[in-house]
């Protein structure tokens, strides 16, 4: 199907993807009054697969936290299934790191939740023709992101035993490294998040979405 014809079709086909009930029923209550038909309302990746598989909407609007696995892996398994698969994140996760790791698997979008109806219809519109959707607030942190010097898997595995209360010294038995090494990852961690402390650090990766809460 071209560009033009879907621009061009009245009814836009969406499986929307959401634990919430209320959310599921409320975004089906708003598309109704825009056009969109809803094809499924799943609850779970493993009802995300199935149902995109009957039914092949034109876009799936993804949650990122599901109780069965995260929407990132939805996203990425839906993208193997098919590569043409344009799948929109709506969610309440304003994490630099959400938004870059979304992205980067192959999202069309990356909304977050609150965003008005209309507003929602006309981005989702977009996609299906072929462009992208991001909210100013989303773009700006994807910018930030990436202009961002990056932590390594092994300074995000440090960071998150700090965020349990672990000392230096219990980080590096945990790890199976010398303190002095552990010591070298927190400068290092403090230098690229621009943090005074430990805490503060903390407090950065979880707001940047580097750490879950």
């Amino acid at each position: 199907m071209t560009i033009s014809q879907i621009q061009e079709r009245e009814t836009l086909n969406v499986l929307i993807v959401d634990d919430h009930p209320m959310v599921r029923e409320g975004l089906a209550g708003i598309f109704a009054r825009y056009g969109i038909t809803i094809t499924g309302l799943a609850m779970n990746g493993q009802q995300a697969f199935e149902m995109y598989q009957a039914t092949r909407p034109d876009i799936v609007l993804l949650d990122l936290r599901l109780p069965d696995q995260s929407g990132i892996e939805v996203l990425r398994t839906l993208r193997r299934m098919d590569p043409e698969a344009r799948v929109v994140m709506l969610t309440s996760a304003q994490g630099e790191a959400s938004i870059y790791q979304a992205i980067q698997a192959g999202a069309s979008g990356y909304l977050l939740k609150g965003v008005e109806g209309a507003a929602l219809a006309e981005h989702l519109r977009h996609v299906a023709a072929g462009g992208r959707a991001l909210q100013p607030e989303t773009a700006e942190k994807l910018a930030s992101y990436v202009a961002t010097p990056r932590l390594s898997d092994r300074e995000i595995e440090v960071l998150t035993l700090i965020s349990q209360g672990k000392s230096n010294k219990e980080v590096a038995h945990m790890l199976f490294v010398t303190e002095d090494t552990v010591k070298m990852h927190v400068k290092n961690i403090l230098h690229k998040l621009k943090a005074q402390d430990r805490t503060q650090a903390v407090v950065l990766a979880i707001q940047r979405g580097l750490l879950a809460m």
